[in-house]
């Protein structure tokens, strides 16, 4: 298992200890999908954000809009969130996928951890294996938002504007500008593990 990047820490004026998160590559020969959901509880609707990445952080595609009607819940947006994601993956080629998101639960979900709650979590969760089987290796990593910020973006927009957006090859500027702070690093409050 190869190490995680050295965080580098440091104290602010104001007494705040911060540290340094920087965008991690993926296993090698691999695309990273890094994907989030946001859920409408009047509407029912999911929403999804997602962008896609080579292994050497070089933008391939991202996508923001609608991922589903009739969630019932966070849980079924973040099903159908992941299905969009992996969707737009499928659409874009590639064998080897690490996916990158902040529910654990949904990760459990499809890996067979944790069993359908009911019929219709059964039913999201096939669809989301479907998309899964395109791929001949695929990997999960739960993160934390602050690492998944271009794709909380993404979904949050989605759900303000109701909108939907695709982009390949080059990502609009305020996407960019997140994305190329993730590789080269910013720094952000740092939470003790016992306060998570």
């Amino acid at each position: 298992m190869a190490a995680g990047p050295i965080q580098k820490f440091m104290v602010t004026e104001n007494e705040i200890f911060i540290h340094k998160i920087v965008w991690m590559r993926p296993f090698a020969g691999s695309w990273k999908l890094n994907y989030a959901y946001a859920y409408n509880q009047t509407s029912r609707k999911a929403f999804v954000g997602c962008v896609i990445r080579s292994e050497n952080a070089a933008f391939k595609a991202l996508l923001a809009g609608v991922a589903g009607q009739d969630a019932r819940s966070t849980s079924d947006a973040a099903l159908m969130a992941l299905t969009a994601a992996v969707g737009l993956a499928v659409s874009q080629g590639g064998d080897f996928l690490e996916i990158e998101g902040e529910n654990e639960t949904t990760f459990s979900l499809v890996t067979g951890q944790i069993p359908p709650s009911d019929e219709l979590t059964r039913e999201l969760m096939f669809r989301c294996l479907r998309e899964l089987q395109n791929f001949r290796r695929v990997e999960f990593r739960h993160v934390k938002p602050d690492t998944n910020e271009a794709a909380n973006h993404l979904a949050r927009m989605a759900m303000e504007t109701e909108e939907s957006w695709f982009y390949a090859d080059n990502p609009p500027p305020e996407v960019a500008a997140i994305l190329d702070a993730d590789v080269n690093g910013r720094y952000v409050p740092w939470e003790h593990p016992s306060n998570l």
